[in-house]
């Protein structure tokens, strides 16, 4: 039976730490079932599930560790399940974007929360320019389902956006998989 493991990994991002980390699941006997790389300031961050055996995930969890302290990695895994997803009809794909202000994430995370939506995925960056000013980008995907009016939705979302001051963009994509 199929035993999964998450990986977070983190440290200054230099050529080939990826590679390393790719080459260590291999060797453990494990798969990597999914990933996502992403570089904030000079540190490098992957998060990853991984899939094997009960011995293949014992193997990577116990040499890991090692690996980290040698790559200058801060690691976590956590044992789980294979994800069960729900019967989604749909995807929203939400662009937002403005000036950057203290409080915006707050209020889109809270508009989020509040209806208790399924998160497909959430990005955001932010660019300074002179002045202490800058540009705010935020994309968030959605998953919907049959319960959740749609129309309704992306009402509510360009008026939040208004609300603080952001231009809006909803894009509906009908086969989130």
């Amino acid at each position: 039976m199929t035993q999964f493991l998450a990986v977070t990994a983190m440290g200054t991002d230099r050529p080939g730490i990826v590679n390393e980390l790719a080459k260590l699941t291999a060797a453990c006997d494990c798969d990597i079932i999914d990933s996502r790389v992403a570089i904030f300031g000079n540190e490098f961050s992957l998060i990853m599930l991984v899939g094997g055996d009960y011995s293949a995930i014992t193997r990577l969890e116990n040499e890991l560790p090692l690996h980290a302290a040698q790559l200058e990695l801060m690691t976590i895994c956590k044992r789980t399940s294979q994800h069960q997803t729900p019967h989604f009809t749909g995807r929203l794909v939400v662009e937002l974007s403005g000036a950057d202000k203290r409080g915006t994430m707050r209020q889109i995370t809270q508009f989020l929360a509040d209806r208790e939506l399924d998160l497909a995925g959430f990005s955001s960056s932010a660019n300074k320019g002179e002045g202490d000013t800058g540009l705010q980008q935020v994309e968030v995907r959605i998953n919907v389902t049959d319960r959740v009016d749609i129309d309704a939705l992306e009402q509510s979302l360009r008026t939040l956006a208004t609300d603080i001051g952001l231009t809006c963009r909803v894009r509906r994509m009908e086969d989130p998989k």
